[in-house]
């Protein structure tokens, strides 16, 4: 099961890891790197996190190092920090699942075998020695090499322990543009209504680390086809095809909004409500619609250009060619220029506040302020009036005030 691997460089290119694998090792333990480290280390992908797994207890881990920190030790994993922290967790199987979220017991077992068996998928199921020698009891780099996500063992007992475990194949599939494998998709088709027991959180993230992906159309495409969307509110089928034009710009929220445009206006709202966007995620969604929607007479105002960010601005251009297919005669190229060329980035730019207004006026303060940065916010954006304190106090005194 173990190969040799040319190049190995563990020692160097995650000497944490390698020293805690080192240590373990000498105290007469087995220690290797599991999950998606070794996952796209096969792949010879850029590598985020690096997790260890040992057939020593979370107590004798805690005894060989002198810097741990309990993050999950009732199921086995404790923080070991070195130059940086690295979680390492015992070998487990995990007993029945009968919320089908978590496993309802956690036992400790001793061969490094038994550990990969339960995990998810045969991509992640491989481990890697501090030498570079891969264990792959399960096939993950054959599927690697086929480019399929496969599920490890019996594909309805993986989804049955944990429901996630359907969506997070089809976030794989988006973000490494890999196939489902048949009995894997079968399974997800027979099951997908399990996913109504996994958490909105849980679900959410999911749905936004495919729509950051580089294929999520791919992802979507899955998502309908296997029966997860049918699980959740909202309209999926009928705008799937227009995912095919997204982009997420590298921002989560750029996914709500396209989702967003996909649906009646009037439920927007309680469908952000029901798969817990923050505040800003909302403001950002309710943003790039508005500016889609001032988008569909063909061109935006001096205002709408003042009022919305660059951000916006780009995210939008890009959503109201794709779901509105409006012929817009202007690039986004020309109405950023516009919106740069405009005199005031903000109201804060105007070089009069509100204690100049009370002083002009002789009154106390009050919502008339808002009302003339207002007006004047609008004639500075659109040439009615330049931005400068004389003529802006004469405006003030012979035109507003009388």
């Amino acid at each position: 099961m173990k190969e040799w691997r040319k190049n190995s460089v563990m020692k160097n290119r995650w000497p944490a890891a390698y020293k805690i694998i080192d240590e373990l090792e000498q105290a007469g333990f087995e220690a290797f790197v599991v999950g998606g480290a070794v996952r796209d280390f096969v792949r010879n992908a850029p590598v985020n996190d690096v997790d260890i797994t040992t057939n020593a207890t979370p107590n004798e881990v805690k005894e060989i190092f002198m810097h741990t920190i309990d993050v999950g030790i009732e199921h086995g994993t404790v923080l070991v920090v070195l130059d940086e922290p690295i979680e390492v967790t015992t070998y487990r199987s995990e007993s029945t699942y009968t919320d089908f979220r978590r496993p309802d017991g956690v036992t400790f077992v001793r061969t490094l075998k038994e550990d990969l068996q339960r995990r998810d998928f045969t991509i992640n199921a491989m481990a890697l020695t501090k030498e570079d020698e891969l264990v792959d009891y399960f096939g993950g780099r054959q599927a690697i090499e086929e480019e399929i996500i496969q599920a490890v063992g019996n594909p309805e007992l993986r989804f049955s322990e944990d429901a996630l475990r359907m969506l997070r194949a089809v976030r794989f599939s988006a973000q490494l543009n890999f196939s489902l494998e048949q009995n894997t998709l079968h399974a997800i088709q027979s099951l997908h209504a399990l996913i109504s027991h996994v958490s909105i959180e849980r679900v959410k993230v999911e749905l936004e680390k495919m729509w950051l992906s580089d294929c999520p159309f791919k992802g979507m495409q899955l998502f309908v086809d296997s029966g997860l969307s049918s699980n959740f509110p909202g309209s999926w089928k009928m705008g799937l095809q227009s995912w095919n034009d997204f982009a997420s710009f590298n921002v989560k929220a750029n996914g709500w909004a396209f989702f967003a445009l996909q649906q009646k206006e009037e439920v927007v709202h309680q469908l952000l409500n029901h798969f817990k966007c923050s505040n800003d995620e909302k403001r950002h969604v309710k943003n790039v619609v508005q500016a889609v929607h001032c988008l569909v007479k063909g061109a935006w105002t001096a205002d709408e250009l003042f009022h919305y960010s660059e951000e916006v601005l780009s995210v939008a251009y890009h959503y109201g060619k794709s779901i509105l297919s409006n012929e817009i005669p202007d690039s986004l190229e020309e109405f950023l220029l516009r919106k740069r060329a405009i005199p005031i980035a903000s109201k804060k730019d105007i070089v009069i506040n509100g204690n100049d207004l009370m002083q002009w006026a002789n009154q106390k303060r009050g919502p008339w302020i808002k009302e003339v940065l207002d007006i004047l916010s609008h004639m500075i954006v659109n040439g009615e009036i330049t931005n400068d304190r004389q003529e802006i106090k004469g405006w003030f005194s012979h035109e507003y005030l009388h």
